[in-house]
C-alpha cells in the first residue's frame, strides 16, 4: 500500500474513509531518532472543501530509541493524531505573502496533479509525538558520572562519595554561606 490518494477517489458530497499500513523502511527517519520496529498504520478520512482537501487521521507505530539517561534501548509505542489541510500549489502561489500566520497555516501541505500524498504530514505528526525526554522508565537513575555504572542494573560506590567536582566547589561555598 501506499499513502498516496487520488484526488478522484475522494467524493465531493462524502468523506474517503482509508485504512493504511506502510513498512518501516518507507519512512526516512534519522537513526539519531529512532527506528521503526513496526509498521505505520494510519486510519483516517479525506474530505474535500472546495479545492482543498482535508485530512483528519490516527497513527500507530513501534518506535525503538535509546533512553537518555542510561543509554539503553527502549521500545515508545507511537500513537497520534494526525490532521493537514491540503491546497493546490496554484492556490498556495495565488496566497498574499504579506498576511499574518495563524495557527491553522502550520498545517497545510501542497499537492499538485491528480493525487496527495500523505506521507509528510504522517511522517511529521510521528516525529512531533515523540517525547523530548526519552526514559525507559520514570524512575531511571541514569549512568553514573563518575565510574560509568548503569544505576538501574547495579549499585556504585560513588553514590556514597561526597566527592564534589572541583569546578563547582565554589557554588558549594556559596551555598553554605546562604545558610
Amino acid at each position: 500500500m501506499s499513502l498516496v490518494v487520488k484526488i478522484d477517489d475522494i467524493s465531493d458530497d462524502e468523506e474517503y474513509v482509508f485504512d493504511l499500513v506502510e513498512k518501516p523502511d518507507y519512512f526516512k527517519v534519522d537513526p539519531e531518532e529512532g527506528v521503526l520496529k513496526k509498521d505505520v498504520h494510519v486510519q483516517g478520512s479525506l474530505s474535500k472543501v472546495g479545492r482543498e482537501v482535508l485530512l483528519k487521521g490516527n497513527i500507530s507505530t513501534e518506535m525503538e530509541m535509546i533512553c537518555s539517561r542510561c543509554l539503553e534501548p527502549l521500545i515508545y509505542k507511537v500513537r497520534s493524531n494526525v490532521s493537514s489541510r491540503y491546497v493546490t500549489e496554484q492556490d498556495a502561489d495565488s496566497l498574499d505573502l504579506d498576511v499574518e500566520l495563524h495557527a491553522s497555516d502550520i498545517e497545510v501541505e501542497y499537492y499538485s496533479g491528480d493525487q496527495i500524498d500523505l506521507t509528510q504530514a504522517v511522517y511529521d505528526q510521528m516525529m512531533l509525538s515523540l517525547p523530548l525526554a526519552r526514559l525507559c522508565r520514570k524512575d531511571c537513575q541514569g549512568i553514573c558520572p563518575q565510574c560509568g555504572v548503569n544505576r538501574n542494573k547495579e549499585n556504585c560506590k560513588c553514590l556514597d562519595d561526597d566527592s564534589i567536582d572541583p569546578r563547582l566547589d565554589v557554588l558549594k561555598t556559596l551555598k553554605d554561606k546562604l545558610k
